[in-house]
């Protein structure tokens, strides 16, 4: 898909940038609108950044969760 040319033409692939610098293609816009035809502005979180929050939801403590890094669990 990367190389099809009517992907290309489409520009359904962006050139994209983790915040350390880590260059990386992600899906391009669709639909594809004249008017209004959007644009990618973050890339999402990073890997990872949701687990304390997500850990502790299901009831996970501090410490738990610390030895589960510790053991590289997560």
């Amino acid at each position: 898909m990367f190389q099809d040319p009517q992907f290309l033409a489409r520009e359904m692939f962006l050139n994209a940038h983790l915040p350390d610098g880590t260059p990386f293609k992600m899906p391009g816009i669709v639909p594809k609108l004249s008017d209004t035809p959007g644009s990618a502005d973050w890339v999402g979180p990073e890997l990872g950044a949701h687990t304390n929050t997500i850990l502790k939801e299901l009831g996970y403590t501090q410490e738990t969760i610390e030895e589960l890094r510790k053991e590289k669990v997560i």
